[in-house]
């Protein structure tokens, strides 16, 4: 299975499904789900709804609720703390979306124009304020203390790894762990969270949904930076070679440093309190292609899900069990 990691009810506009899609595996979940995030958009305030419309209706992985949704029925979990999870973690990653763009000046997302683009900075970071209000909500109505809890963490791990990119954006020695102790906090712990649907699945299978979802989590935002270092935005569908212009440096742009270190030294040379101009860093993106930084950094991605699936052995055979090996190969073979 190779292409796009998107299903039928997130992008319509999608016509590569097969029989063994981890989405068909899901398929009614996933309705579900589409179904579910639409109400939690409703407000009386019709801007609200049409922001959410701009991002979510743009199609998007759906990951997170996906992986909530395999992990339930693998686990004999309750689908609908799955659902409640799921529509969370997305209203919550629709949030950060949302805000990321204004801090970091995003152009595109999704191919299309970014929501700021189109109705402003401070209505976008309002909406996502609605989101993240929202995702709350929809955990608490299921009545879980645990999955509640958790999220609030999940959450607060997610801002401080956000401020710690930011915090260290314009370094220009950063390093490998420095980098991974950041996706670990920003990207993959909300992903953990949902392998764990929240912290419902049951506790003998906890440990090992926590590890599979961190490695899924940390080899997906990898191949996020691997796409960042694309020749064209078309690739990639959102703006690219943004990164480095902030000052952040990613695996690919790392492991590349590691190869030569010339290119460590045109990056010194070119960083400034601002990041790195484009027509430099594009140059510089140029080299850490050449140096194998972006082909190193796949290779990273790869062991991380192999690392993730040998997480999957304490669940009985299933298609659901099969759907999750297939959704964590599609986390590194998808193309934008």
């Amino acid at each position: 299975m190779h292409g796009h990691l998107a299903g039928p009810a997130a992008a319509p506009k999608t016509s590569s499904m097969t029989a063994d899609s981890p989405f068909e595996v899901v398929a009614e979940e996933m309705r579900e789900l589409e179904a579910l995030l639409t109400r939690r958009m409703e407000s009386a305030i019709g801007l609200i709804p049409d922001v959410g419309a701009h991002l979510l209706g743009a199609g998007g992985k759906r990951l997170r609720p996906l992986l909530a949704a395999l992990v339930a029925r693998a686990s004999e979990t309750p689908v609908e703390i799955a659902l409640a999870v799921g529509c969370a973690a997305e209203l919550i990653h629709t949030a950060t979306l949302y805000h990321d763009d204004v801090v970091d000046d995003g152009r595109v997302r999704r191919g299309r124009p970014a929501a700021r683009m189109v109705f402003g900075n401070g209505i976008v970071v309002l909406v996502g304020d609605f989101c993240l209000a929202r995702a709350l909500e929809t955990v608490a109505e299921t009545g879980q203390v645990v999955v509640v809890q958790s999220l609030a963490r999940t959450v607060t791990e997610m801002a401080e790894g956000e401020v710690a990119q930011l915090e260290r954006a314009g370094n220009a020695e950063a390093t490998t762990s420095a980098y991974y102790d950041v996706i670990d906090r920003k990207t993959a712990s909300l992903i953990a969270w949902c392998a764990r649907v929240g912290g419902a699945v049951p506790p003998a299978l906890e440990p090992a949904m926590e590890r599979y979802g961190r490695a899924v989590g940390r080899a997906f935002q990898i191949v996020d930076d691997v796409l960042d270092c694309a020749a064209a935005e078309e690739v990639a569908g959102k703006s690219v070679g943004h990164d480095l212009q902030e000052g952040k440096l990613t695996l690919p742009v790392l492991l590349a440093c590691d190869g030569d270190p010339n290119i460590r030294a045109r990056i010194r040379a070119a960083m400034t309190e601002t990041g790195v101009p484009a027509a430099a860093s594009q140059e510089i993106l140029a080299l850490v292609r050449r140096a194998g930084g972006v082909d190193r950094a796949r290779t990273v991605a790869t062991a991380l899900v192999d690392e993730a699936l040998e997480q999957l052995a304490g669940l009985r055979p299933s298609r659901y069990r099969d759907g999750l090996e297939a959704l964590a190969r599609l986390s590194v073979e998808r193309v934008s």
